[in-house]
């Protein structure tokens, strides 16, 4: 690589990078690129900073100098890597709203090569503490977009190192036992809650008996359909989630993308007739009021909140832990957990029980029986007595 000095006025320069010969991507035809970079200063300081470029151009290292923010990067990385059908549709609404919420109005005015990992490390300390300070899980969740983001970057040459990878002390996710042993009930903690959630309705009913039984996500209890159901054969299937309610909801395939069956409990299975027969006489009743996309559990009068909800619509997930479930909780007295502990109660449950881990793994749908194993870890000790008391019992 060459490179050369024009004066533009008293105390500017500008570099002249000749970066060699590249294609017309309209006409094919080869012609010399130079890049043309503004230096304010004496001639001494520009050629100190050709210098600089060209020894970096030797090394590997040369990123041409640019003025795009961080910012911009990120939505130009959202919009080329992320967007679908790059990636699924909820991941893309999750990094859109981590980038437009958090990353952007805290770190996105700093010029993209001029971002250091100090940077970073102070955006996830002031964001680990005070009245709005964000979960662990959240922070290592953020460190993860903008690393993706910043290595993106470098392989476009934007940037010569990603800085994310220098951070110190970077937020890490606890460990997924963790967070199934705090969200977690015992039976009869499981027992008191579906007491009071029976009395709240066929749907409630039926949506909490269903979670607890099988262990689904909670998107996968929001998309399931009635034709996903064999009531008569007591199992469901599970090939679909709920990725994004609202007016025009939008389903997606299950997480690992693999439609799973499993078995349903008599009990779970004669509440969701119930439920059916209910919304049967809601949905006569209302006629064209009632938006009917054959769901399983869809918004009832209770749950019209907004001028353009409908009856029929997919439930708000992200407002089943707020609303609902926090009043049952409060209703039933018992430890106060996530909805996702409803999952993880199952595994748990099923796990004390006695069921093989590997059955567990199906009906949760772990794509690999060392995450069950690993998240579920809590639940082993108690198998691994009851096994000994077994062996004892034939062996003595």
């Amino acid at each position: 690589m060459r490179g050369s000095l024009v004066q533009r006025y008293k105390g500017s320069w500008s570099i002249v990078l000749d970066l060699g010969y590249q294609a017309d991507p309209a006409t094919g035809t080869r012609r010399r690129k130079p890049q043309w970079i503004t230096i304010r200063g004496t001639r001494r300081d520009a050629e100190n900073r050709l210098g600089d470029l060209l020894r970096d151009a030797q090394r590997g290292e040369l990123v041409v100098p640019h003025k795009r923010t961080f910012g911009e990067w990120l939505d130009e990385w959202l919009a080329k890597a992320i967007k679908p059908p790059a990636r699924t549709l909820r991941a893309y609404e999750t990094y859109k709203s981590v980038i437009g919420t958090h990353l952007k109005p805290k770190l996105g005015g700093i010029p993209l090569q001029q971002l250091k990992a100090a940077d970073l490390k102070r955006y996830y300390d002031e964001h680990a503490q005070g009245d709005g300070a964000l979960a662990p899980a959240t922070l290592a969740q953020h460190h993860t977009i903008a690393h993706s983001a910043l290595q993106a970057a470098v392989l476009e040459g934007l940037v010569y190192r990603n800085v994310a990878k220098l951070v110190i002390g970077k937020p890490h996710a606890p460990a997924g036992h963790r967070d199934a042993l705090e969200h977690c009930w015992e039976a009869h903690e499981a027992k008191a809650f579906l007491v009071v959630a029976k009395a709240a309705g066929p749907q409630p009913a039926a949506f909490y008996s269903l979670a607890l039984d099988s262990g689904a996500r909670k998107g996968e209890l929001c998309g399931l359909k009635w034709t996903d159901l064999d009531l008569a054969g007591g199992r469901m299937t599970i090939q679909r989630q709920l990725v994004k309610p609202g007016p025009e909801p939008v389903f997606g395939p299950v997480k690992n993308k693999t439609p799973r069956t499993i078995e349903l409990g008599a009990e779970t299975i004669a509440l969701l007739r119930k439920h059916r027969r209910h919304q049967a006489e809601l949905r006569l009743r209302n006629g064209e009021r009632y938006r009917d996309l054959g769901l399983v559990f869809a918004k009832e009068w209770e749950d019209l909140r907004r001028g353009r909800d409908t009856l029929g619509d997919p439930l708000q997930m992200n407002n089943l832990g707020q609303r609902e479930f926090r009043k049952l909780l409060e209703a039933s007295g018992v430890r106060r957990i996530k909805v996702h502990g409803l999952r993880h109660t199952c595994a748990t449950l099923l796990l004390q029980a006695g069921v093989p881990p590997q059955v567990v793994q199906q009906r949760l749908g772990h794509k690999k029986i060392e995450i069950t194993l690993s998240v579920y870890a809590h639940a082993l000790p108690s198998m691994q007595q009851d096994a000994a008391a077994r062996l004892a019992a034939m062996l003595h």
